[in-house]
């Protein structure tokens, strides 16, 4: 997350790296003239995070279909909650300790602006209230509290507010007709952070327009235990259930609850609903491999949905239909405790990502066997340098993958953290707004702070990173901003140009020693009439586009694919360094520019970029370059500065302190 402060470089390294210093620095926002076009920040891409009244945080990286969250404990750790998107205009986040103590549950507190999408009353008074009485009851047949969900399935827009049953007892003004209810019983353990959920599910409750309607909430109903049989032994770890709601007019109303650990959840069996549709999916559910194995393992699968709850919940993972992917931790010498963080969860078109993990051993590998139904699939999170809980919240560098993690029965590759990690326009496999597009007159240009080896990583900082950003039109300056990733340009001129634009990030405060602090000069051709084949798919969404119908065009931005000859903590080893250096564009699902890279140079300082040894480089391929060079002296770490050119008139020019370590 960027923050507000800013903090320079030590002088050297701002001469160096040409950072912008506060005597140098337009004012946040402003144009250099009166005449310039109109230009402001992008909104943000990176983790905006909400704090509950408990203390818990809920993260929300990205927004609209490329939105994940998670929620994490004041120590970092996940934290098993639920979600609640009564409609299309709230979304609320409620951790499991606070569904155990319905008494101290204020609504409002646990609406989180950043998933949701605007003011809507949650009932219009245009239409006759009735009363509807809740009575929880208990395992033991007497009163219990909890909290009931409500939809109303004639139209969802009528409600959408949890109700806490406190005393075992809730009443609510509501609108006569048809509703589903579903109630949350919960035993939760603090000291483990687990809980025992019991849920009841009732379809087709009619509320009358006249008296009061009496709903009782059994929760010796709930007698299915969620559970899935492993061909390999693993422990669950994770669960998440999945209950949607549709009404009269195909508008839906979801819950979701994320469990993590070892807790149990059972369900009540209900038949297919006569009023409204309705969504039953054990959506995800992760186990791992047990502790102590030589090769870590862990599945992470998803089975098909239904429009009822069977009695029986017992689910069987087929190794058939499994995707076996093998995951390689690269990290930060600097991380004594070897400790990483490995999340997943399920995605869908029908609701956000919501991910949760734990520790991993870092450097390491992990082997995931991942399953997936339908259009479903599994976001991946990464973070390969977990600094020790010293209290506050941690600050980390989260790595997303962009590519399915489910590809069917097959088996993938992926690693995690390898260096130098850097600011790059990226080639993304999944829908994720466009760091550098245009439609008419209006031009975004940014960047992902930070990407791995692998083009497609989405870098995002939990934590103080600091930066400035300036763009160029034709030479001239249009904008220049601290602690932003981007620009979005309004009114630009609709004739060939060139727009140059500058990005310096600071990363030295987060627990790492490689790649502190970069330096990216960008340089691409625009022209108002793009190739078609830059056209921005439909499912990636576009800052540029505002609220008009024709598709944003993907500007030809230079991407630098790195591949150091490092080890597992991005040490290089022996007499000579070596890098294969893939140059490309930025792309999203394949469509983007393709223009041959016309030539790339590498150097390299070991003095802080005070003077520079260019490094011998030597074509070896379509677009792939291989650069030789020899290492210093052992424990020094060599800062990088790489070009490259591009057909079309593009260019960038990167510099990366602390690139890599000499072991």
């Amino acid at each position: 997350m960027l923050v507000l402060s800013r903090r320079v470089p030590t002088l050297v390294a701002a001469m160096a790296l040409g950072v912008v210093t506060a005597a140098g620095t337009a004012a946040a926002g402003a144009a250099p003239s009166e005449t310039g076009p109109a230009a402001s920040p992008l909104p943000t891409t990176t983790t905006q995070i909400s704090t509950l009244p408990d203390g818990d945080r809920v993260l929300v990286t990205g927004s609209g279909p490329e939105a994940t969250t998670a929620v994490l404990g004041p120590d970092g750790r996940s934290v098993s909650s639920l979600r609640y998107a009564p409609d299309g205009h709230h979304t609320y986040v409620i951790p499991d300790s606070v569904l155990a103590a319905p008494d101290q549950f204020v609504a409002s507190r646990y609406r989180i602006a950043a998933l949701s999408t605007g003011s809507s009353p949650t009932v219009v008074p245009h239409y006759p209230l009735s009363t509807l009485q809740i009575n929880g009851v208990g395992l033991d047949g007497t009163a219990a509290d909890g909290m009931t969900f409500l939809t109303d399935v004639d139209d969802v827009n009528r409600w959408g507010l949890p109700v806490p049953l406190v005393n075992g007892v809730a009443r609510v003004a509501v609108p006569a007709g048809h509703y589903t209810a579903n109630t949350l019983f919960q035993s939760y353990d603090p000291t483990t952070q687990t809980a025992k959920t019991w849920v009841v599910t009732q379809l087709d409750v009619t509320v009358t327009g006249d008296g009061t309607t009496t709903l009782t909430a059994d929760e010796r109903s709930a007698t299915a235990q969620v559970q899935a049989t492993t061909p390999r032994p693993a422990t669950n770890d994770s669960s998440f259930l999945y209950y949607d709601s549709v009404d009269a007019n195909g508008s839906d109303s979801y819950l979701m609850s994320s469990a993590v650990g070892t807790g149990t959840t059972y369900v009540s069996p209900t038949a297919k609903p006569r009023f409204g549709g309705f969504k039953y999916q054990l959506v995800g559910w992760g186990a791992a491999g047990p502790a102590g194995t030589a090769d870590p393992y862990r599945y992470d699968v998803m089975f098909p949905a239904a429009d009822h709850i069977d009695a029986n919940q017992t689910y069987k993972v087929d190794p058939s239909t499994l995707t076996t992917v093998h995951n390689t931790l690269v990290s930060d010498p600097n991380n004594p405790d070897h400790r990483g963080i490995f999340m997943a969860g399920p995605s869908s078109p029908d609701f956000l990502s919501n991910v949760v993990g734990g520790p991993v051993t870092s450097p390491g590998s992990l082997t995931e066997y991942v399953g997936a139904v339908g259009d479903g699939n599994w976001i991946r999170e990464v973070v390969t340098d977990s600094p020790p809980y010293t209290g506050g919240f941690p600050s980390e560098l989260i790595l997303q993958a962009t590519d399915p993690a489910y590809a069917g029965h097959t088996e993938t590759w992926r690693t995690w953290g390898r260096g130098p990690l850097t600011p790059q326009a990226g080639q993304y496999q999944g829908p994720i707004h466009c760091r550098a597009c245009a439609d008419g007159g209006t031009v975004d240009l940014s960047l992902t702070p930070y990407q791995d080896s692998s083009p497609d990583t989405l870098g995002d900082p939990l934590g103080p990173i600091t930066g400035h950003f300036t763009a160029y039109r034709d030479g001239n300056q249009v904008f220049s901003q601290d602690n932003t990733f981007g620009t979005e340009l309004t009114g630009q001129a609709q004739q060939p140009g060139t727009y140059r634009f500058v990005y310096d990030q600071d990363l030295s405060q987060f627990p790492i020693t490689q790649s502190t602090v970069s330096h990216t000069d960008i340089t691409v051709p625009y022209t108002p009439a793009p190739d078609p084949k830059w056209t921005l798919p439909a499912v990636d969404p576009c800052y540029a586009q505002g609220t008009g119908t024709t598709p944003c065009s993907i500007l030809p931005v230079i991407n630098l694919d790195y591949h150091l000859a490092t080890d597992d903590t991005n040490t290089g080893h022996g007499p000579l360094a070596a890098l294969d250096l893939q140059v490309g564009h930025q792309s999203y699902n394949g469509a983007g520019a393709t223009a041959a890279a016309t030539g790339a140079t590498v150097s390299v300082s070991y003095d802080k970029g005070v003077t520079w040894t260019a490094a011998s480089v030597v074509p070896a391929g379509a677009n792939h370059f291989v650069a030789l060079w020899k290492n210093g002296a052992k424990g020094s770490t060599p800062w990088l500065k790489v070009t490259a050119t591009d057909t079309l008139g593009g260019s960038i020019t990167q510099t990366v302190a602390n690139a890599y370590t000499i072991g």
